[in-house]
């Protein structure tokens, strides 16, 4: 089979199509056909280096942690699955492959309700967005909840979730996004550049990549409230006094299958819209098209690779149409 991956850090360049056995899964486990993956900026802070100080990792490094997949063989001891299931997938790596093994912790089956593409690229920012609403955050129905970046993938996830649990929801993003944040049910939608309600959210969320929010988050939290950050951000919550700053962090309190299982719920009672910029060929050209796609200040959405006779629906190729 083929992995996409790389020997060394660098540009997009460095990817390249690295033959390997087909992995055999252990008790407990799923052999999954990989049908495609999505990208995250994360996988580009791989590619390029930055991780090394806080992960170590073996070359050849293959990223990836949004893979759809059809389970292809049953590990000993697995029974709540059957050879052709479509089923999301979330790991920690290794995901740009033309099959992978997971636990049966780390997979679910795929709803009607999202189609191939929305399901490619729902793992992270779904899973993210469903641990800050129910492990990091105590809100009500009828709380006010702000979403810095709420257009992006995270973001717009959020908007919708806290929707579903009927709370009232303040999205801010660049001015261009206001109609997509309508769709999404925001409750009042406002641009960086706006002069922002003080004091107005029970909780807040940046979600801005890199954190650069200008302000918006302190100036939008209650004193006494939430500050969530899902970037590494040094935070001065001083002028909102009782404040409280959290950080988005790995944790064993986190749980892949309630979260699939609560996505999956929402999508199907509520509906879920994924966000997906732009598709690519699975191959290590589409790779590393996509890589340099995400160095970019791209079109809003997720970066999916993907089998092309496993697509659901035409898929825009030119960015410039999106």
């Amino acid at each position: 089979m083929q992995r996409f991956g790389f020997e060394q850090y660098g540009d997009p360049n460095v990817f390249e199509t690295i033959e390997a056995p087909i992995p055999e899964p252990k008790t407990g486990q799923v052999q999954l056909q990989v049908l495609g993956f999505g990208l995250n900026p994360y996988d580009a802070s791989l590619r390029r280096g930055e991780q090394a100080a806080f992960r170590k990792v073996k070359f050849p490094v293959v990223p990836g942690t949004d893979v759809l997949g059809r389970i292809t063989k049953l590990g000993e001891g697995v029974t709540d699955f059957a050879i052709g299931d479509l089923v999301l997938n979330y790991r920690p790596i290794g995901g740009y492959s033309e099959y992978v093994t997971a636990s049966t912790s780390k997979i679910y089956k795929k709803p009607t309700a999202l189609s191939f593409l929305d399901a490619a690229a729902l793992p992270q920012v779904g899973l993210a967005a469903f641990n800050i609403l129910h492990y990091m955050l105590s809100l009500k129905p009828g709380q006010t909840l702000a979403v810095i970046g709420a257009s992006g993938g995270v973001g717009a996830i959020l908007v919708q979730l806290a929707k579903f649990e009927k709370l009232n929801v303040i999205a801010v993003a660049g001015a261009q996004h206001h109609d997509y944040l309508q769709q999404l049910g925001a409750d009042q939608i406002y641009s960086y550049t706006d002069d922002l309600p003080d004091s107005r959210a029970d909780a807040v969320v940046n979600a801005v990549f890199g954190a650069t929010d200008h302000g918006a988050s302190l100036k939008l939290v209650k004193a006494g409230g939430q500050y969530v950050t899902t970037a590494y951000a040094d935070v001065d919550v001083s002028s909102k006094p009782g404040t409280t700053h959290l950080q988005l962090n790995p944790s064993k309190d986190y749980s892949v299958h309630d979260g699939f299982a609560y996505l999956v719920d929402v999508a199907q009672k509520w509906g879920l819209q994924v966000r997906v910029a732009q598709s690519f060929a699975f191959n290590v050209d589409g790779v590393i098209a996509a890589h340099e796609m995400l160095e970019t200040h791209h079109a809003p959405g997720k970066l999916i690779v993907m089998q092309d006779r496993h697509v659901t629906h035409p898929v825009r190729k030119d960015i410039n149409q999106l």
